[in-house]
């Protein structure tokens, strides 16, 4: 039993109707649980306290009394997925939530609004009630290149999971990525099928839904040769692997076959999960040029989606198909929407980004894309701020879309998923939720000066280039966007630099040494150095591309996704 005890101090906090009241610190904080608890609000409950217990001196129970009690209350009245936080009849704080997310995303909330200091726990004066807007609020990890999500300690990629659904996301989107592997019984395809397995479970048990991204003519490293892709389209990535539906091999087995027989595999794998969504998609990496199949997004595509749909639903019963249209053109949008509009059409969502191609029978959500855009290596230079960027990619589609899922390849783009994740809950302002990050992960007394530290980074994000900067790197097809990339102006960036030096010095430790603290550091490193030396890095930037390796633990990651410090020959 822990002891408890109470500090005479107060901390000023704001609340919804933005009066000053004070409240006291409280090193031991009760969380009374609803009447019956199950596993997930337990778990939920752990994850509050955890990131109570690392910040200040406080600890949370669920036994004996405190000097503040936090109650949660189920009251299926309110609004889907909501919550509401008033003041408790006889003192405390009640948190009154819809269902087990309300209880996630109510604490989420008394979180990021309390304040944290060596005497205790200061709770936030927020009160009031909150519902998200759009239904699919989901975080898309893309597990591959060796980035964050597929080689940092799994431990690691789990309380990942748990921090941004704090935030107001319920959907985690994960893909099998297959050509990698000699088949399904591959060790390493297994042991990779545990690690999503794993992570797709901590989200699981605080309550949050799984997606599957499928490729519609996706394939292992073994594919059989007579049945692969012979005319590819190669738009976006690709792999020789790929497999041609339309085809039939020597032993009279067709790639439709050998598609869909992997993918039924992995069916029968993730059915345990429970899916919610399984999306279908078309290019990067797919498709197939030949006869029979082009134009792949209107025809090939079209019917080898209905195919893995109906296999979908054969094996994952009540998951709702998200039909793709990445990377598809104008023409072929046309046929395919022509395809869905039908009694034949196998699809409950349309996945579309960028332009606003929808149909008038399925819902639409969104991909967009935070984590290529501007930087190669992406990530390479720490923290990418792209909260403008968000505000207008998501204006563009807003009205018609039921939410989404933004493409992430690593951490360091957290504070854009952030932003987002507060866009398709209510539509909320980015500069209110750098505001309440700042505060939260940082300090809330530099809110004003690393919000334009922030604004300074997304001003001057960029592509970088230096004669031999990816000289030894084994990247497909020479792809190298940034190459012959000037220096820019980067106007701020010495300024941007300074603030972030004389933060640092009054930071609490806990946040002074976490990563999210230390990405952003680099990156304001990066950009007055890079700026100083005409964009050719010195030794202290090879020192800060050294630390974000560590970081991202990408020692062994693909170029694309390794912060660029020279190449060992």
């Amino acid at each position: 039993m822990l002891i408890a005890c109470m500090t005479t101090s107060v901390y000023a906090a704001e609340n919804s109707q933005n009066k000053m009241i004070e409240v006291g610190n409280a090193r031991l904080v009760r969380v009374v649980l609803p009447k019956k608890p199950n596993d997930r609000i337990e778990r939920i409950v752990s994850v509050f306290a955890r990131q109570v217990e690392k910040r200040c001196s406080a600890r949370v129970t669920t036994h004996g009394e405190a000097p503040l009690t936090v109650a949660l209350t189920i009251d299926p009245a309110i609004g889907r997925e909501g919550f509401q936080i008033r003041d408790r009849a006889g003192g405390g704080i009640e948190v009154v939530v819809q269902n087990e997310l309300g209880v996630l995303y109510g604490l989420g909330k008394l979180l990021r609004t309390s304040r944290y200091s060596r005497e205790g726990f200061a709770p936030g004066a927020w009160r009031g009630e909150s519902v998200p807007q759009k239904p699919i609020r989901g975080i898309y990890f893309a597990t591959h290149f060796h980035n964050y999500y597929h080689d940092a300690p799994v431990e690691n990629v789990e309380r990942y999971v748990e921090e941004l659904a704090l935030w107001g996301f319920n959907t985690l989107l994960i893909w099998y990525d297959m050509h990698h592997f000699d088949g399904f019984d591959d060790p390493k395809a297994v042991a990779f099928r545990e690690r999503i397995y794993t992570i797709c479970n901590a989200a699981k048990h605080i309550s949050l839904d799984i997606g599957l991204i499928v490729i519609a003519n996706e394939a292992y490293n073994n594919s059989p040769a007579d049945l692969r892709v012979g005319a590819d389209v190669h738009r976006g990535g690709w792999y020789d692997c790929a497999v041609c539906p339309a085809k039939t091999g020597r032993d009279g087995r067709s790639g439709l076959d050998y598609i869909l027989k992997i993918l039924g595999e992995e069916f029968d794998w993730i059915a345990p999960l429970a899916l919610k969504y399984t999306v279908i998609w078309p290019y990067d990496q797919g498709g197939c040029g030949c006869e029979k199949c082009r134009p792949w997004g209107s025809n090939g595509f079209v019917r080898t989606g209905a195919k893995v749909a109906a296999l979908v639903r054969k094996k994952l019963p009540g998951v709702k198909v998200i039909a793709s249209t990445w990377y598809l053109n104008r023409e072929e949008w046309t046929g395919m929407a022509q395809a869905l509009k039908g009694e034949d059409c196998w699809a409950d969502i349309v996945l579309s980004e960028g332009h606003v191609w929808r149909l008038d029978n399925l819902p639409m959500v969104g991909f967009p894309e935070i984590s290529m855009h501007g930087m190669f290596p992406w990530g390479g230079f720490g923290a990418s701020v792209l909260a403008a960027r968000a505000e207008e990619q998501w204006n563009s589609v807003r009205t018609a879309s039921a939410g989404g899922f933004p493409y992430s390849e690593g951490i360091y783009e957290d504070i854009t998923k952030v932003v987002y994740s507060q866009l398709y809950w209510s539509d909320r302002a980015p500069a209110e939720t750098l505001r309440e990050y700042i505060a939260f992960e940082y300090s809330p007394e530099r809110v004003d000066a690393l919000q334009k530290v922030m604004a300074t980074l997304e001003q001057n994000h960029h592509f970088r280039w230096w004669p031999g900067q990816m000289e030894g790197a084994d990247i497909p097809r020479h792809w190298i966007p940034n190459r012959g990339a000037k220096p820019q102006a980067d106007p701020g960036a010495e300024g941007a630099w300074a603030t972030v030096k004389q933060v640092d010095k009054n930071l609490p430790q806990w946040a002074r040494s976490s990563w999210r603290w230390r990405i952003l550091y680099l990156r304001a490193l990066l950009d007055a150095e890079l700026k100083a030396s005409e964009g050719k890095p010195n030794a202290r930037c090879n020192e800060a591309f050294e630390e974000l390796i560590r970081i991202y633990h990408a020692e062994g990651a693909n170029p694309v996704i390794r912060p660029p410090v020279p190449y060992k020959k």
